[in-house]
Parts: C-alpha cells; sequence; structure tokens
C-alpha cells in the first residue's frame, strides 16, 4: 500500500514537472497542480510582455493618455491604433487558447496598464524631432499662407503664422506652458481653410466640438494638435468670458467615459478658428488673443487639397521645431504688439455708436478728451441722464489702442479724462 503511495506521488510530481517545463515562456506563477494562476496580474503581465505574438507591441501614447497597439496582428485580426473594447476579446481568447488559462477582463485591463506605463512614447515629439532632423535649413514659413490660402505676404502674417505653429510645437515639448494666442482664417470660402489645417496636423486634429463647456469634449480635445473651431460653432455657442478662460486655461479637468476619478490634463494643443465674417472679433477686452488672417482665393498660388504634400509639411515643422529648439520668444516687444493691435483693428466689428465714437477722435484737435466731449460729440448733452452711453465710451476708450486713461488739471480742478497716446 505504501509503495502504491509513493509510486502515486511520483507520477504526480512528474506531471507537475512536466507542466512547468512545457511552459512556453519563463516567469509564470502556477498554482499548487502546476497549472498557471487565472487570479494573477503578475501572470498576465509576463504574457503580455514575454509572449512572441504581444511583446513589445502594447505602449502608452504620452500624447494623448492612450494604450495603443503599435503593429498589426494579423493573426488576432487586430489593428495598429488606440486599444478599444473589442481588443480584449482577442487577447483573451488567444492567451486562453495558448497557456490553457483564462483571465477576466479586469485582470487583463490591468495588465494592459502596467505594461504599456514601461512601454512609453510620444509619437508627435518624435515626428517633430525626426522633422527638426531632416530640415534643409530653408524657410517657408513665410510664404506657407500666402501661397496656400491668399494671405498678404507681410511681416504680420510672417509673425502670427510663426506665434502659432511654433506654439503648437511648444506644447508638444511642455504642455504646461501658458499659451493663449489662436490662430483665425478669415473669409476666402472654398479656399480649403479646414483642410489646411486637417493635413497640417498629421491626423492630429478635431473638429468635434460645438463649445466651450461640455467637458465630454475634453478627451477628443487632448488627442489633437490643432483643434479648429470650424465656421465659429463653438465660439458662437459660447459668452465671451467662457471663449476666454478656455483660451487661457493651462489644464483641462473632466472625467472620462466610465472613469471612478475626475483627471487632470494639460492642454497639449492649440486652437485655430475658420470664419467666413470679416468683422468677427466683437469684443475689445480680449482681441489680443486671435491672430486673424484673411484668406484670398484668388490670390492662391497652390491648393491645400492637391498641391500640399507631406514632404513640405515635414519641412515646415522641421523649420517651426528650429525656431522652438534656438529658444523663440512668445513675449512680443512694442513694435510687434503695435504691428498686431493695428493689423487686428481692421477685423473689429463697430457698431454705429462705436463709429461716432471713432470719428470724434479723429475730427479731436486736442491731445486730452474726457468723456462728456466725446457724447457732446454724438448729441448727448448730460450723461448723468445716459448711464449706458457713459459706460459704452468707458468700454471703447478703455481699450482704445491710439488713447490712455489720464487726468489734466484746469485751474485748481483736475479732470479725468483719456490722453492721446505718443507714437
Amino acid at each position: 500500500m505504501a509503495i502504491d503511495e509513493e509510486i502515486d506521488k511520483l507520477k504526480k510530481l512528474q506531471e507537475k514537472q512536466n507542466k512547468v517545463a512545457e511552459m512556453p515562456i519563463q516567469g509564470l506563477k502556477l498554482n499548487k497542480d502546476g497549472a498557471i494562476r487565472a487570479n494573477s496580474i503578475h501572470n498576465i503581465g509576463v504574457i503580455l510582455q514575454r509572449d512572441p505574438l504581444l511583446a513589445g507591441k502594447i505602449a502608452f501614447n504620452e500624447f494623448t493618455y492612450e494604450i495603443e497597439l503599435l503593429q498589426d496582428i494579423p493573426k488576432l485580426m487586430l489593428e495598429k491604433g488606440v486599444i478599444d473594447d473589442d481588443y480584449p476579446p482577442a487577447i483573451l481568447n488567444y492567451i486562453e487558447s495558448k497557456y490553457n488559462v483564462l483571465f477576466s477582463d479586469k485582470l487583463l485591463n490591468g495588465a494592459l496598464v502596467n505594461v504599456a506605463r514601461k512601454n512609453v512614447y510620444n509619437p508627435v515629439l518624435d515626428y517633430f524631432e525626426d522633422c527638426y532632423q531632416k530640415w534643409d535649413g530653408k524657410i517657408r514659413s513665410d510664404d506657407f499662407l500666402p501661397d496656400y490660402l491668399g494671405v498678404e505676404k507681410s511681416a504680420v502674417t510672417a509673425l502670427q503664422t510663426r506665434l502659432f505653429f511654433v506654439g503648437a510645437v511648444a506644447k508638444v515639448y511642455k504642455p504646461e506652458m501658458k499659451f493663449d494666442y489662436v490662430l483665425d482664417l478669415i473669409g476666402g470660402q472654398g479656399a480649403g481653410k479646414t483642410t489646411l489645417l486637417k493635413k497640417v496636423s498629421n491626423g492630429w486634429y478635431t473638429d468635434q466640438f460645438t463649445d466651450f463647456e461640455n467637458k465630454d469634449n475634453y478627451s477628443n480635445m487632448l488627442r489633437a494638435l490643432i483643434i479648429n473651431d470650424d465656421e465659429m460653432t463653438a465660439t458662437n455657442n459660447s459668452s465671451f468670458e467662457i471663449l476666454k478662460k478656455f483660451i487661457s486655461s493651462e489644464v483641462l479637468e473632466y472625467r472620462k467615459p466610465y472613469g471612478r476619478h475626475t483627471v487632470r490634463r494639460y492642454k497639449n494643443f492649440v486652437m485655430a478658428r475658420t470664419t467666413n465674417e470679416l468683422t468677427y472679433l466683437k469684443d475689445k477686452t480680449g482681441e489680443r488673443r486671435f491672430l486673424p488672417n484673411l484668406v484670398n482665393k484668388r490670390l492662391q498660388k497652390k491648393s491645400p487639397l492637391t498641391d500640399l504634400k507631406q514632404d513640405y509639411i515635414d519641412q515646415l515643422w522641421g523649420e517651426f521645431t528650429a525656431y522652438y529648439q534656438d529658444g523663440f520668444s512668445f513675449m512680443l516687444d512694442e513694435a510687434e504688439e503695435e504691428l498686431l493691435n493695428k493689423h487686428r483693428s481692421a477685423f473689429m466689428y463697430v457698431d454705429e455708436q462705436e463709429g461716432a465714437i471713432e470719428q470724434c477722435l479723429q475730427q479731436w484737435q486736442d491731445d486730452f478728451i474726457t468723456t462728456s466731449q466725446i457724447a457732446k460729440f454724438m448729441g448727448e448733452d448730460n450723461l448723468i441722464n445716459n448711464p449706458k452711453l457713459a459706460r459704452k465710451i468707458k468700454y471703447v476708450m478703455d481699450n482704445h489702442h491710439d488713447w490712455q486713461a489720464a487726468q489734466k488739471r484746469f485751474g485748481n480742478v483736475s479732470q479725468r479724462g483719456y490722453r492721446k497716446r505718443i507714437q
């Protein structure tokens, strides 16, 4: 009897040893029967990292904050890209058929996170680095918008182009950097404004949002390098205060679909807008953020649809990355500020009262003017009875580029008003 028991034990030991020996990969934890433990996140992690079909193919995209498959796996009919809800069943089925163990969805998802976090990459940063290395040193940015959208070739166009696209590069290298400029492409219906933005973004693009408050839009935005408020739909659906807050914000806070925790992400994108309305700037308190470019289809030399090729786009990004690497400054000097302000004024919406105020200032001979004097020019002798006009004059003058708040003494009386800036 004792001999039979010993023989039985020996057989079981041999079976266990055989199972261990047959393991395709090393490092797996086994249960007492020699089988792979199914309730182990360690085991599924080992398989994801060492299995010949799966090893090295799972990574964390630092730009989009998503787990991705780096290569197609034809055997499992899985394509390169974001690992979505369709992928786990195929992976689990493959593991079960090869290793005779079925892991839970929860364990697989946890292991995918662990493995991906050990293999981090940033495809946009890698792309910029590659473009930088291949850049031939030729300046193309000055002609980019003039050639492809018919924008006037000028110092202001060159400055605005550099500000925006070098800003896009900077947000990839330093997402925490504050950047609050918006590229506006104005007019030129049918010229290909949206097409140009899509192509130059290399797929890191979205226009799928309708406002700036719905946090469901944020995860989509954070997958893009350039977000485009096409036809200014989101702008028109938002108050100007909300728009300014969104542009100036450095961090987006939201909850992922089915997520348990709120996440905070640095804005890693820049924003563009398109519209066919020429005098579209209606608020004078925050317009410095906007970089208007008047598109002219008749002056286009090339089509964004047919002529904007990948090698040209790569050279552009190489140039912009070079500017960033050389210490490009987003702090404008006085001359640059004045250049942009003067250019921007052509796109300002001016209502009847604002037009009358501007007419008064143009005809005024002195370098100092009071609110009452402006009101009198407009036919109002008593501003106390017209506080709405008083607020309007103050709003226009407080934001006027050629006048600033000042005081002037008339005898023993100090009078508040506005003094013309010295050019």
